[in-house]
């Protein structure tokens, strides 16, 4: 009788990384790869915070195929070659942004030269470089042998073999950001990838072909919701979807089983999220409120600007509705646009102050590869790119000639957008606090349960950020905004009496590291790296 022995086929595993860090500053020597120091408190000297953000399109691919996975999350390069070198069937490059594209390059030529068979994947809005022709593009498309341009998961289940209409599984790690050394966590899910909106500017409408891809349905992002609010670290969850609210019957789903759900009361259960003037424009800020809705980014984009999702209500009485009611907003401005001169500028400069986002997001108008503007100053000849580079490829960049503004004056018109903001309306974390107690005096009496338990959730932000406010009175950008606080000061005192032994040694503290990094900003205000991780799904080594 004969035995044969039985081969065991070996598995084939899949290493994703992000790009390999140090990373760079932007001229003006904030982090790239910080969202709240880089974009979101750009430009508030002492008071930016800092914050580290996942990658997380890496962590929910590696959930959600069937194969051993390795992901790495910004790791010197000289780790990535180490991880190379134990040996993998598929390299898989999150392709983030256009100006990583150098980096990218050097991980594709190492990978190849360490392992000739591997087969490299780039998936990210960075992508859409690599059909260019500004740089050595030729080289890095001959050693890619997939890209993925579009939804992630289904593509790599479609590679490998796995079902690809299985449900997606969404585990990321926390995301956090500090002021002044006092860490907040918060968590994230990804509801929905693409936009219909169809913006001329917008890279994700491009990325997506104008399509919406549906990741939760209301009942799963309900569950996930519930089951974040659970957590010690973090009592709220930034939704990706965005227009969040432009589909009205998911909408309506999901409200209706946030409503019929005794564990989400709008005091626990809470999460911010994309919309525009004009979906938002449907519901009343007490909708939202019972929504669990508690931060919106929204375009302002420019009050000269006739884009269909700026229709709808007043920006400005719709963004003091907002606040009145306790949410926090995120406005994103843009400098630049074909119908800017040197007078309306200003005017628009003006309009944005007044708006009062409590973060903000200034930036140049930027063409992308792909969009409709890029192509219209591509046939129009407007785009420069004498000496060009991806590298020079970022929100805060001029690569395009300008109708009725000098090219080199862009930069100076972001910035003095983002001191304006500062020195009238003072930095984000005062007006987190003005946002808290005003959401705080808002729903305390209200005949609705329900809705009161939204005041003690306000009640505990504004116990939380009092202890900044005197440091902001003492160096605050303006007299203004130093009369601000203290009058924020006298307001939490009258609502909710002198503050605790902690409150007080908090606030002591804080004006200390303010000072500091008054006096001493080389020492306080440097730049951070991102930490690097290894994460390991499905039993790879």
């Amino acid at each position: 009788m004969l035995f044969f022995p039985v081969m065991k086929m070996k598995k084939k595993k899949i290493l994703f990384t992000s790009v390999y860090k140090p990373f760079d500053t932007f001229e003006d020597g904030t982090p790239m790869m910080d969202l709240y120091a880089g974009r979101l408190t750009k430009g508030q000297g002492i008071f930016t915070f800092r914050s580290h953000y996942p990658a997380l399109p890496l962590f929910l691919i590696a959930e959600n195929i069937s194969i051993p996975a390795v992901v790495l999350e910004n790791p010197p390069l000289r780790a990535l070659r180490k991880e190379l070198e134990k040996g993998y069937d598929y390299l898989a490059i999150h392709f983030a942004a256009s100006l990583f594209y150098d980096r990218v390059l050097t991980i594709c030529k190492m990978a190849k030269e360490i392992s000739p068979s591997i087969e490299i994947i780039l998936g990210g809005y960075g992508v859409v470089c690599v059909s260019q022709d500004f740089e050595n593009e030729k080289e890095l498309r001959s050693l890619v042998d997939h890209i993925c341009h579009g939804e992630g998961v289904r593509f790599m289940r479609e590679l490998l073999g796995d079902p690809v209409d299985a449900p997606i599984q969404e585990r990321f790690p926390t995301t956090r950001f500090s002021f002044f050394g006092v860490r907040i966590y918060f968590d994230n899910l990804l509801a929905a990838v693409g936009c219909r909106a169809g913006c001329e500017f917008c890279a994700t409408s491009a990325f997506f072909q104008r399509k919406k891809i549906q990741l939760l349905s209301p009942s799963e992002l309900v569950e996930h919701l519930k089951e974040n609010a659970r957590k010690n670290k973090s009592a709220f969850t930034w939704v990706f979807d965005e227009d969040f609210f432009s589909e009205r019957n998911y909408v309506r789903e999901f409200a209706s089983l946030v409503a019929a759900d005794p564990e989400c009361l709008p005091g626990k259960f809470s999460w911010g999220g994309f919309g525009s003037i004009s979906t938002l424009s449907r519901y009343s800020p007490e909708e939202l409120v019972r929504m669990g809705v508690r931060s919106l980014w929204i375009g302002i984009e420019s009050k000269f600007s006739d884009l269909p999702k700026r229709q709808g209500k007043d920006v400005r009485e719709f963004f003091a509705s907002l606040h009145d009611a306790g949410i926090s907003t995120i406005g994103s401005f843009i400098v630049g646009w074909d119908f800017h001169t040197s007078e309306n500028i200003v005017e628009d400069i003006d309009h944005v102050v007044e708006v009062n986002p409590t973060f903000a997001q200034i930036s140049s108008l930027m063409p992308c590869p792909e969009t409709k503007l890029w192509d219209r100053m591509k046939k129009e000849g407007r785009l420069r790119t004498e000496g060009f580079t991806w590298k020079g490829f970022h929100l805060y960049a001029n690569i395009h000639r300008h109708l009725h503004l000098p090219d080199d004056s862009i930069q100076r018109w972001v910035l003095e957008t983002q001191n304006r903001i500062f020195e009238v309306n003072g930095p984000s974390i005062l007006k987190s606090f003005e946002v808290d107690m005003l959401g705080y005096r808002k729903w305390k009496d209200h005949s609705d349960p329900k809705l009161q338990t939204r005041a003690s959730f306000h009640k505990k932000w504004c116990h939380r950020t009092y202890m900044a406010l005197a440091a902001v009175a003492r160096f605050g950008p303006s007299e203004i905004v130093r009369k601000k606080a203290r009058a924020a000061i006298l307001e939490y005192r009258k609502e909710f009496g002198p503050p605790s032994l902690v409150q007080h040694i908090g606030s002591l503290w804080l004006v200390t590291v303010a000072a500091l990094s008054f006096y001493f900003p080389s020492i306080f205000c440097r730049s951070f790296q991102p930490p690097f991780s290894r994460t390991v799904y499905r039993g790879a080594k």
